[in-house]
């Protein structure tokens, strides 16, 4: 019996031309949209290889010059590559690109896409996470709205029940009927779109893509089915196509499209961007903590005194001054780490309240697993800056070193050359783990199952009262 419900209601869905058209749309925006993500991709990836090269050679072609002289030459670290940016961009286009690993300054990441494409690129939201998100649900309201009130509203219900049915295998019926067809639409949409971003992915991490790329089918699984329960819960409430169709819009129209930038509005409101100029201001001075503190300065000198058992500069067997230059660098390092905390803890605030409002729309949730399993969202960001910052923190103290060493005449001023500058290598941070990005998303993935589950428990429960309502009574 549970079959033949199945089978009454794809037989009845074919006839629904308007909602074939509506399918066929959103296909072809997914595949605009894949056209749209590997032409970014492709381009992104040409500057960064040239911008790689570039950044080399000029690093290496500087000449003679004195090491500390070349910490202020300084390089570039560039942002590696997400493993699925084509299905989910994230905060890609608005987070910067490549970090410079100036000596005494910790450099916030910069050349973000998105100042390059014009107000336009805000308001573009032709990728496949977001017709996932934000679309896809209304074609699976399409589909179920009139799971339930259709039935009532003409009468088959107690046809159904008439021939045997009882209340449970109606119920089943519905909820596999549903959830077949929403899993077999989003796999017409999202299967060869992974598939193609995965092999466009970095040989490097084939095998991530792939983990990532399941994850992610899981995820939108999850929020399509949870959508999918909600559309026959509310046909289940309801008694007639119209007002099912109304509710069901209003929901997306609200909990879908709208409650994610009201999250995204309060969030920024209650914890906002620091100022420009003021956060300027703060890296100026944990660069010069050191240059700021003259008793520091002279603690530190007879220290190192003591330390080589010599009453002057001069008679050390370093160059103080290098010496000097390194001690400042470390000196700003903490400072530097409270400053970058402090702006993490101001986004941990506002994601915060996102998740609030997360209670209140599975689309928050999906938006923020998506970005997370893509490898677009702030957590990959963060890990590429702080990878970054070690990476510049480790070749100023190589270049002080040298200078340490090596210049110890005062009547001749010291230079190195190349074979220097090869000793250190080009930036390649590597991207959390899908264990690290998990442990981290850990309450949304559970979040959006409760979802899943309430809303399928909420369908069964409003079917069963539909179900009881048509039997007649003595």
């Amino acid at each position: 019996m549970i079959s033949a419900i199945v089978r009454k209601d794809l037989l009845t869905l074919k006839r629904q031309s308007l909602l074939g058209g509506f399918v066929v749309v959103l296909i072809a925006l997914m595949v605009a949209s894949l056209v749209v993500g590997i032409h970014q991709q492709q381009v992104f990836a040409k500057e960064k290889a040239f911008a790689l090269e570039a950044d080399h050679a000029v690093w290496m072609n500087q000449g003679d010059r004195n090491p500390h002289s070349a910490a202020h030459f300084s390089r570039y670290a560039f942002r590696p590559p997400a493993p699925l940016a084509m299905l989910d961009p994230g905060t890609s286009d608005y987070a910067g690109a490549a970090v410079w690993l100036e000596a005494h300054y910790q450099d916030p990441a910069v050349f973000r896409r998105a100042e390059d494409s014009g107000d336009l690129s805000r308001h573009t939201f032709l990728t496949p996470a977001y017709l996932l998100i934000a679309i896809a649900p209304l074609a699976v309201f399409l589909l179920l709205y009139g799971s339930i009130a259709g039935e009532r509203e003409d009468g088959t219900l107690r046809q159904i029940l008439a021939a045997g049915a009882d209340a449970k295998t109606f119920i089943y019926g519905k909820l596999i009927a549903g959830a077949g067809l929403t899993i077999t639409v989003f796999a017409v949409l999202f299967v060869p779109l992974a598939i193609i971003s995965m092999l466009l992915a970095p040989a490097s991490g084939n095998f991530d893509a792939v983990l990532r790329a399941g994850m992610l089918f899981g995820v939108y699984a999850m929020y399509l089915l949870a959508c999918a329960a909600l559309a026959i819960a509310v046909s289940a409430t309801l008694h007639t196509r119209q007002a099912a169709f109304l509710a069901l819009t209003c929901i997306w129209a609200l909990g879908i499209v709208l409650l994610p930038w009201l999250a995204t509005d309060v969030a920024t409101t209650a914890y906002p961007q620091p100022n420009p100029q003021l956060a300027s201001a703060k890296l100026s001075a944990a660069s010069n903590t050191y240059y700021m503190d003259k008793a520091r300065q002279e603690k530190i000198k007879q220290d190192v005194l003591e330390r080589f058992d010599v009453s002057s500069v001069k008679d050390l067997p370093i160059n103080y001054g290098a010496y000097a230059l390194q001690v400042s660098e470390e000196i700003s390092e903490p400072e530097f780490d409270a400053f970058y905390e402090s702006l993490r803890a101001n986004y941990r605030s506002q994601e915060s309240i996102q998740r609030w409002f997360a209670i209140l729309s599975p689309a928050i949730l999906a938006t923020r697993l998506s970005a997370g399993m893509a490898g677009t969202d702030r957590f990959h960001q963060d890990a590429f800056t702080q990878s970054a910052e070690m990476h510049r923190r480790a070749m100023i103290k190589m270049l002080n070193e040298d200078y340490m060493v090596n210049g110890l005449d005062p009547t001749k001023p010291y230079t190195a050359n190349a074979e220097l500058w090869s000793q250190f290598e080009d930036f390649d941070g590597a991207s959390p783990t899908l264990a690290q990005v998990m442990k981290r998303y850990l309450w949304d993935l559970g979040l959006l199952f409760i979802w899943l589950t309430l809303a399928v428990s909420v369908a069964t429960w409003q079917a069963l009262r539909a179900v009881r309502g048509e039997v007649p009574t003595a």
